[in-house]
């Protein structure tokens, strides 16, 4: 049973049953849910998740000791069972006929992704009489790893600016902060008796919800994480949001959101505005790709460069959201025409200034944005976001290259990338040699398109300033790309051309996580201020 201090704090003193079932939520919409069982020596559960229109199950059972430390952990997925045995501090991996020994420091854990029992144990473990914080090592068998983990009793949970009855009601429990490798945050919500009840994980925008709590609250769902969605002010906004599902491109119909400042729409003056051009993967209006990475990045964008009278343009890929089409089969010349066909829509808005319009891409759309400004000269601006100076057949064997032996990365993620490179050089080469098929998935054609153009060329052929943004801290595109493009643009003749590298940012503009005090683990995916201040500030100077 659980007992409460003076504090009113949960003092687990030996494992109860439970049986209950987690909801799992990613942003906001559930995609499956966790059936456990779990007793003072054993724990079990049953995961069935489906992202993406892709199905998974997994099946677990953990033996556990008086002392709640996991003795053995089995895992049964896709045809495939791993066993994981602990002996003192020696864990033995055996999956497909392989096996492996290694040393793990105690106490451990064990975690795995979308696994909530393991929170519970986790709690249980938690010595409520030291309180503070608490180190463990995580084992996460699926990863062959494993990481230091702390776990904090914050007190109440705190209050969450989304609305509603299951929001305003975790304050009514008791918060732990969990950090796992210094940057993975989780925050866990237990009622009085030591139970979890909702667990948040901003780096995924992913939560679970008691089932039996939900219901007791009366909430549907838990809305998207408050630390990715939340506007990047708390004051009413001062732009209209107006949805676009009219731009067609053949048989694709692109939907998207137009962000237009309130107080241009009073006046009825016409406006600046900008596309937004996303990057690799399919990704939704908001520049996010489900579920891996949330970042909110052009929501953010769009919010504070409206704020700065400018009008947004931002939408889905083909395939995504609002949008119909393929994303996997699209080339690059056809995602260049998508963006093509929003700078048309924006022509002929009547809330647009037709010769103040700008061009903003991040990554792969970075060479569109370029392609289209060199193409057109109407284009009043250009904004090259972690932009290559070489075509994406070399950064992608550059990039992985880099990994396998970059010191900044710990020896599993360096391990991790030097093993995938044999793959991807072998897809680069069936794109560089014509081949309509590879023993890599990926989409040749667009690969190919991407060998066709000269992204120094691109720079060099426009005539609008054009702003560079790197992030020094990019493992995928390296910062020496930003300084060829502006060198080459300024050689040229482009008399206004503005490089701002911002330190500790990644290649997706987020905090780096290892050895930086401006990084948040319960945090991880607020895109950095350097970044939404360079381009709202120079957007706002320059159209």
């Amino acid at each position: 049973m659980a007992t409460v201090d003076e504090a009113g704090i949960p003092r687990l003193q030996s494992w109860e049953v439970q049986r209950g079932r987690f909801l799992i939520f990613i942003g906001g919409d559930q995609v499956g849910a966790e059936d456990f069982e779990s007793t003072k020596t054993s724990a079990r559960s049953a995961v069935e998740m489906s992202v993406g229109g892709r199905a998974s199950r997994a099946r677990i059972e953990l033996a556990l000791s008086p002392q709640m430390e996991v003795e053995s952990y089995r895992l049964e997925a896709s045809g495939t069972c791993l066993n994981v045995t602990f002996e003192d501090d020696i864990a033995k991996f055996e999956a497909a006929g392989m096996s492996r020994q290694t040393k793990v420091c105690c106490p451990r854990v064990v975690l795995e992704n979308n696994v909530y029992i393991h929170y519970q144990i986790l709690l249980g473990m938690y010595d409520h009489s030291d309180k503070g914080i608490q180190s463990f090592t995580a084992v996460v068998p699926t990863a062959d790893a494993s990481v230091p983990l702390t776990i904090e009793l914050l007190g109440p949970g705190r209050p969450r600016r989304e609305a509603g009855a299951l929001a305003e009601s975790l304050a009514q429990l008791t918060e732990y902060k969990i950090v796992a490798a210094g940057v993975m945050g989780v925050s866990v919500f237990a009622d009085g008796a030591g139970r979890v009840m909702y667990v948040e994980v901003p780096g995924q925008n992913t939560t679970a919800v008691r089932e039996e709590y939900q219901k007791a609250v009366g909430s549907a769902k838990p809305a998207s994480s408050a630390r990715s969605a939340a506007s990047a002010t708390a004051a009413a906004p001062d732009y209209v949001d107006h949805d676009i599902t009219a731009v067609s491109i053949g048989d694709v119909r692109l939907a998207g959101t137009l962000t237009i400042p309130s107080a241009g729409l009073r006046q009825g003056r016409r406006l600046p505005s900008v596309v937004l051009i996303s990057g690799s993967g399919p990704q939704d209006r908001d520049g996010n790709t489900s579920p891996s990475c949330q970042t909110f990045m052009f929501r953010r964008i769009a919010e504070r460069l409206a704020s700065s009278g400018i009008a947004v343009l931002r939408y889905d890929d083909r395939g995504v959201g609002g949008s119909t089409g393929s994303f996997e089969s699209a080339g690059l010349f056809d995602l260049a025409g998508d963006a093509r066909a929003m700078v048309a829509f924006l022509k002929r808005h009547p809330n647009v200034d037709p010769a103040r319009i700008g061009v903003v891409g991040h990554s792969e759309g970075a060479y569109i944005a370029s392609m289209l400004a060199s193409e057109d000269p109407g284009i009043a601006a250009c904004v090259i976001m972690a932009g290559a100076s070489t075509t994406l057949d070399k950064v992608m064997i550059e990039q992985i290259e880099y990994q396998a032996v970059c010191d900044e990365l710990d020896e599993p993620t360096r391990q991790l990338a030097a093993g995938m490179l044999p793959a991807v050089k072998q897809f680069v080469q069936d794109a560089r040699d014509g081949k309509s098929s590879s023993a890599v998935p990926g989409n040749l054609q667009r690969l190919r398109e991407h060998t066709r153009i000269d992204p120094v060329g691109q720079v060099r052929a426009t005539v609008a300033p054009i702003l560079i943004v790197q992030g020094e801290k990019d493992l995928e595109v390296k910062p020496y790309h930003a300084r060829v493009l502006a060198e080459a643009a300024k050689g040229a003749g482009n008399r206004s051309v503005t490089l701002v590298c911002l330190p500790n940012a990644t290649h997706e503009f987020l905090q780096w996580p290892y050895g930086n005090p401006q990084f948040d683990p319960m945090d991880p995916m607020r895109t950095v201020e350097g970044l939404l201040a360079t381009v709202q500030g120079w957007l706002a100077s320059t159209l």
